[in-house]
């Protein structure tokens, strides 16, 4: 930040090479762990208070699991990727420095949240990546809108980091400690007795403690907390969508592949702390957001918004599977997920970037290079990009063959085991879970179709010399800008993952990265829900090819509509300004069910009331009151100063004038004169004889 601007190319080199450097010691680190012992190391930090006092020490540490090492490696290898691709598509900015710099606070934060061993550092490292992300979303801040988005990302994720460090207090009041492995071997002992959970003295524990099961519901609520506000969790997502203000290799970083998945990451290694109850709470959340951000996404234009609610969609169903014990499938997702993003927001970048060039060239300003319907015809103009294009969007929709296929269809499959074990008793509304993630599937197909048809397809709308929007003859792009694109392509393939591509239960990550392997088959609060749901999809081997078959169709028909709608409109000689959204839901759909209008009238605008209210309070009662003591003190002061002057004053005064006449008379006496002495002597004399003749 601060000698950035005076290093060669203004420094980006030296954060890309550090960036390289990370990436080998993470691989590096990848190849020593997984599958191998814990490593955990860890130090005294503080204590407080004497050598005598109860509270044990503070600790910090570095806790290198499978999980940990595989996050290291999609973090480090995808920030790589991206600030290679900033090279190009960030070149000439004025704080080009400052964006290097941001972003390589942001991955030094993102890495110290996936290390941390315990939750005090990773609540500090959690901050400074919302801080981080403050600066890369309002990198543009002389655009009002850019500023906004920024401060807004900051203000909701606050929200949710409020209830997270609430969380995080509550347990460590009665456990006192915040180390995740010691939580852990403590919360695995309690005893469910119904209303409470006894919790025995151990080595962690001095003695047994009772707390009530709500009580544990509501701390794990508060945990929970941090993964909404950050992974844009109902009713805190709208954030994420402004912040597709900010450069798109940031969206593609922060906003697919890494920030907001730290929730996700975090869920995972709370679970053990989850009751059931708020596992259920924590799936209802994540499926209504996963359909809410599918629905929002149907009605958008704007081509990193819709990809913003997609994603607000697909963090949806990482939690839902967190929810309803599908953790290995959500971890999974998250895995996939992260490539494919990546790769769809860098290549919405491409797209965003030629039409940039040809908004230059014919010295346009007005048009909005952003909207899909100005696109059209790219497969043809940008073939590198188009073919780069769909194996991350047929991920994205889940078809076979890619990655998202294996990870959607082990959470929709983990959700209804879920669903089928819990309504053994005819509680048959928890199916209201899985079949809304199905419908999620069906409107992904949908969007994401009019996405690619939009922007691929069709006659070219924008420039008369589609020509303008290429590098060149020769060459769509800059290299720098295709290879990481291609790249995370590539890795949208389901081999990658699976060696059988149709069967995500053949992954290699899945079985390494189950509640079993993370948390030494410590299930926690939530008892035997995880083995349970296990155990019924396992012995009901149906339901996962049931799922795959159900998930395909859907996806199939939700393109055949997307096709349908994209036709019906593209047919319609109606400009930009003259379509606006086709129906009412539409309407709603569009503006994101009016949530940002809901928050500011119901919290916004009160908020900002009862603050003019309490700043005129301030001025007209507070201020006033003070204003006017303060000028009775001013008058009370003067009038003292007066007294001071002409009274004190004026008392010292005249006796030092008294005291300077006596001087006087006296030295008139003692004039040295010898005359004046006999006459003194003589008046002396007749006035003792006066006195005595009086007398």
């Amino acid at each position: 930040m601060l000698i950035g601007k005076k290093l060669p190319r203004h420094g980006d080199w030296f954060s890309i090479i550090s960036t390289g450097i990370i990436t080998l010691i993470s691989v590096y680190l990848f190849t020593q762990v997984w599958q191998q012992s814990v490593v955990h190391l860890q130090y005294s930090w503080f204590t407080l208070g004497d050598t005598n006092n109860t509270l044990p020490e503070f600790t910090a540490g570095l806790y290198l699991d499978n999980l940990t090492v595989l996050m290291l490696v999609i973090v480090t290898f995808i920030a790589l990727l991206v600030q290679i691709f900033s090279m190009v598509y960030m070149h000439g900015e004025r704080r080009y420095h400052l964006y290097f710099a941001y972003l390589s606070l942001f991955i030094f934060s993102m890495i110290g949240v996936v290390l941390s061993d315990n939750l005090l550092i990773l609540f500090i490292f959690w901050e400074l990546v919302g801080f981080s992300s403050y600066l890369l979303i309002g990198f543009w801040y002389e655009k009002d809108a850019a500023g906004i988005a920024g401060k807004k990302a900051f203000l909701f994720n606050r929200l949710g980091d409020i209830g997270f460090l609430l969380g995080i207090f509550l347990f460590y009041t009665y456990f006192r400690t915040f180390d995740l492995t010691t939580l852990r071997t403590l919360v695995a002992g309690g005893i469910n007795e119904g209303a409470t959970v006894l919790f025995p003295a151990t080595a962690g524990l001095t003695h047994s403690i009772t707390l009530s099961y709500s009580l544990l519901t509501l701390a794990g609520l508060g945990l929970f907390c941090g993964c909404v506000g950050k992974s844009a969790q109902f009713p805190l997502q709208v954030w994420l969508p402004d912040a597709m203000e900010g450069p798109t290799p940031v969206s593609s970083l922060i906003h697919a592949a890494t920030m907001v998945a730290a929730g996700v990451y975090l869920l995972s290694r709370c679970l053990p702390f989850f009751t059931e109850d708020t596992l259920l709470v924590i799936a209802a959340i994540g499926a209504l957001t996963a359909l809410l951000g599918a629905l929002a996404a149907t009605a958008q234009y704007d081509i990193k918004k819709i990809l913003a609610f997609s994603t607000i969609s697909q963090l949806g169903y990482m939690v839902m599977g967190m929810g309803v014990g599908a953790h290995d499938a959500s971890l999974l997702h998250l895995v996939t997920h992260a490539f494919f993003k990546a790769s769809l927001f860098l290549n919405a970048g491409l797209v965003i970037h030629a039409m940039h060039q040809a908004a230059h060239e014919l010295a346009d300003e007005h048009t909005d290079v952003q909207d899909i319907r100005n696109m059209g015809g790219l497969r043809q103009i940008l073939p590198l990009t188009f073919y780069a294009y769909l194996p991350a969007a047929a991920a994205l929709v889940g078809l076979p063959l890619f990655s998202g296929f294996l990870s959607k269809d082990a959470i929709l499959s983990g959700a209804w085991a879920w669903a089928s074990f819990k309504s053994g008793n005819g509680q048959y509304f928890y199916y209201i879970i899985p079949v809304v993630g199905f419908g999620s599937v069906l409107l992904t197909g949908f969007y994401m179709a009019r996405h690619c048809f939009y922007i691929f397809f069709g006659q070219h709308q924008y420039s008369p010399t589609p020509a303008l929007l290429r590098k060149s003859k020769s060459a769509e792009a800059s290299r720098w800008l295709l290879i990481p694109v291609l790249i995370l392509s590539m890795l949208s393939l389901a081999f990658f993952f699976s060696p059988n591509p149709f069967n995500y239960a053949a992954s290699w990550i899945m079985p390494n990265i189950s509640w079993q392997q993370l948390s030494a088959g410590n299930s926690g609060l939530s008892g035997n829900l995880f083995s349970a749901v296990s155990n019924y999809l396992h012995h009901h081997a149906a339901i996962s090819w049931l799922t795959a078959i159900g998930s395909v169709v859907l996806a199939l028909l939700g393109i055949g509509w997307g096709w349908q709608s994209y036709k019906k409109e593209s047919s319609s000689n109606a400009t930009i300004e003259t379509t606006p959204a086709r129906s009412g839901f539409s309407r709603l759909a569009q503006n994101h069910f009016y949530l940002d209008a809901l928050y500011d009238k119901v919290v916004i605008r009160p908020f900002m009331s009862l603050s003019r209210g309490v700043a005129a309070f301030d001025q007209n009662y507070i201020d006033y009151s003070l204003n006017t003591f303060a000028k009775i003190i001013v008058v009370l002061a003067k009038i003292i100063a007066w007294f001071d002057r002409q009274g004190i004053d004026g008392v010292v005064h005249l006796m030092a004038w008294l005291a300077g006449l006596t001087g006087k008379l006296g030295r008139m006496l003692q004039n040295g004169k010898i005359q004046s002495y006999y006459i003194f002597s003589l008046l002396g004399l007749i006035l003792l004889v006066i006195y005595i003749l009086a007398a």
